[in-house]
């Protein structure tokens, strides 16, 4: 099994087991390094591992000593018409063996921590793909939705409709694309 460190990505003896459980409460969250935010999502996200370097204005880790267990990166609104000083989860990453509820807890820990620092951001949001995902963090964070996209599947073969330009690739395939996505909602107010 591969977890995080903080200093790299090492891979576990597979032999021992904690001599005591390890619970969501014991973890501790910090800024991560973009980069490493960036590798860990590639080893544990369930639907969209391949993910851009940047430019991300957020990276954040769930760890318990030097271990990481979890992953955030953040940005302003993918959509354009959404208000830009507005926060997007773009991707949240999750071991395979973190603990019980680590991802509502990191979600209520980074909401915490941009109410404290940039309360001027508003709103943060987050797209959860209803093809493989229930919700169940978001509900558990106290967050609301706001809205729900129909499903559809882009043709990014062509160059954009009245111009020559291509559009931008989905690393992750069309299938990604093909579900409704609901969008989750937390004021910083």
């Amino acid at each position: 099994m591969v977890q995080g460190s903080i200093s790299s990505v090492p891979e576990e003896d597979g032999g021992s087991s904690p001599t005591s459980p390890l619970h969501a409460r014991d973890l501790t969250f910090n800024l991560i390094d973009k980069s490493h935010a960036v590798v860990l999502n590639k080893l544990w996200h369930s639907r969209l591992p391949k993910v851009q370097d940047g430019p991300w204005q957020f990276a954040f880790c769930a760890t318990f000593g030097k271990i990481i267990y979890a992953v955030a990166l953040w940005n302003n609104p993918s959509a354009r018409m959404l208000p830009q000083h507005w926060l997007e989860l773009r991707r949240m990453a999750i071991a395979p063996n973190s603990p019980k509820n680590t991802a509502s807890r990191f979600l209520q820990w980074m909401v915490r921590y941009f109410k404290k620092n940039y309360p001027g951001r508003e709103k943060c949001i987050s797209y959860q793909d209803t093809a493989v995902h229930q919700g169940t963090i978001y509900m558990a964070s106290g967050w609301t939705i706001g809205h729900i996209s129909k499903p559809r599947i882009r043709n990014r073969s062509k160059n954009r409709i009245g111009t020559g330009r291509k559009y931008r690739t989905n690393l992750n395939g069309i299938e990604a694309d093909a579900s409704p996505k609901i969008r989750w909602e937390k004021d910083l107010a």
